[in-house]
């Protein structure tokens, strides 16, 4: 038997790390959750996210399980997951304001603490470290929201102080509200956050996937869980709106420049976070919900499955014809308008509209390249089966789901959000096929997002 056989067999052996093990433990956590609750009478909200993470976690616990064999601090890493899970559950469920923030913290440190893991490399430190000092940011401003809304009510019980925060006074109120925009702007990464994100690539992949599948839309949870403090400040709302937005197009944009995988799959989180809280201001609640839930699942299968790509070269791409381009923008244009009118044109309006412009997107890039006709209908046919799946997902998380606010936008100014969103594509997509260049300026700053101080690590002169 070889050293690197023996090796690994023993790894195997251990028994902090068997798959079983840890599944059990996570599945036992929550279940110890729901019966320290004393109750099962969960809303849909809870459900769905304890749900969620429960089933990443045990996928990330059972795929870290060979992935970090031959870490020598791999019983240290399984007892932080283990941890990070349970807080996150911890406050999915609880109905104590206490509770809740005492948890978010520890998800926070743990999560920190999990990113620097390879504490050899001063950039896995100086990564954690930047990750602690904007969660930091974002818990005081959780903690002050809680405190208000909590002060207010005379009550630690999640549901009577929300019961009680619509007699709060209007700057009372509004502070309220937009400290639990920044606390999940913090944690969502969203710009002036998003450094802590990008930066996190030195943490191993297992926690990159639990954490862009999960931690990041903590974000969104918190104002669904909260959202009568956000109902009754529109000025907060505003602000979300206009963050959401100005991530999304930044991310886009981080995406669309870096040459590395993790990274270009953070600057996707971002832009789909900024998706996400923008729907949670626009009052949207069942198509942010569904949001978290797709994209968790997405980006842990992106994430988990990034290692394979390591050594492939990324083929060349044809020409897009600029007929394809503006064929396909109409189209998504059309599409999009016709089921906004279908939804009496509410907050949902950006959430379908982002889904037709993805699909006419690929439908773009196949077309675009040389390809056999059967290849060409198979595409079309898995966007087809893409977007059926997006329509029964909102629709089936709209039906357990039904909490919404009022309208913030008339249905004017959604249109031109949402008809602003598919012309930034459209520009995008026909600057790529003739070729242009972003300026330089943007280019160098959306490239260098998140970059973290150069180390010197070869010999000093």
């Amino acid at each position: 038997m070889s050293d690197n056989t023996a090796q690994n067999a023993a790894a195997s052996t251990l028994p902090g790390v068997r798959p079983p093990v840890w599944i059990a433990l996570i599945g036992i956590a929550g279940l110890a959750l729901l019966a320290a609750d004393g109750r099962l009478a969960f809303s849909p909200l809870q459900l769905v996210i304890a749900l969620l993470t429960m089933f990443v976690g045990t996928i990330v616990a059972a795929f870290s399980c060979r992935h970090m064999r031959t870490d020598r601090r791999r019983a240290s890493y399984f007892a932080r997951i283990a941890l990070l899970i349970g807080s996150v559950l911890l406050f999915v469920l609880t109905d104590d304001l206490l509770a809740f923030g005492a948890a978010w913290i520890a998800s926070g440190l743990l999560l920190a603490s999990l990113i620097g893991h390879s504490d050899a490399l001063p950039e896995a430190r100086e990564a954690a470290m930047r990750a602690r000092r904007t969660f930091l940011i974002g818990d005081l401003a959780l903690l002050a929201a809680l405190a208000i809304v909590g002060g207010h009510g005379g009550t630690t019980d999640v549901n009577a102080a929300l019961s009680r925060s619509g007699s709060l006074s209007p700057l009372a109120s509004h502070l309220a509200a937009l400290l639990l925009v920044i606390a999940a702007a913090a944690r969502c990464a969203l710009p002036p956050f998003s450094a802590w994100l990008l930066s996190s690539m030195t943490a191993p992949t297992p926690v990159s996937a639990l954490m862009h599948a999960g931690l990041v839309n903590a974000g969104g949870f918190l104002l669904l869980r909260l959202a009568p403090v956000l109902e009754a400040a529109p000025a907060a709302r505003y602000a979300a709106v206009g963050l959401g937005l100005f991530a999304a197009l930044w991310g886009l944009g981080v995406m669309a420049v870096r040459p590395d995988v993790k990274r270009a799959l953070a600057g996707s989180t971002v832009s789909q976070m900024g998706f996400m809280i923008m729907s949670c201001g626009l009052g949207a609640y069942a198509a942010a919900l569904w949001h978290i839930v797709a994209h968790g699942l997405f980006k842990a299968w992106l994430f988990l499955g990034a290692g394979s790509l390591i050594g492939m070269r990324q083929r060349e791409r044809a020409p897009i014809s600029r007929s394809a381009v503006l064929m396909a923008a109409l189209l998504a244009l059309c599409a999009g308008a016709c089921m906004a009118f279908k939804a009496e044109v509410g907050g949902d309006l950006v959430a379908l509209t982002l889904a037709v412009a993805a699909a006419a997107a690929t439908l773009i890039a196949g077309y675009g390249a040389p390809a056999s006709r059967r290849a060409r209908a198979w595409l079309v046919g898995l966007v087809t089966a893409l977007i059926a799946a997006n329509a029964a997902g909102l629709l089936l998380i709209g039906s357990l789901y039904q909490a919404h606010a009022e309208p913030l936008l008339p249905s004017p100014l959604l249109i031109a959000i949402a008809a602003l969103f598919l012309i930034a594509w459209l520009f995008q997509a026909a600057r790529m096929a003739r070729g242009a260049a972003l300026p330089p300026a943007l280019y160098v700053r959306l490239l260098n997002a998140g970059s973290l101080p150069a180390h010197r690590t070869g010999d000093l002169a």
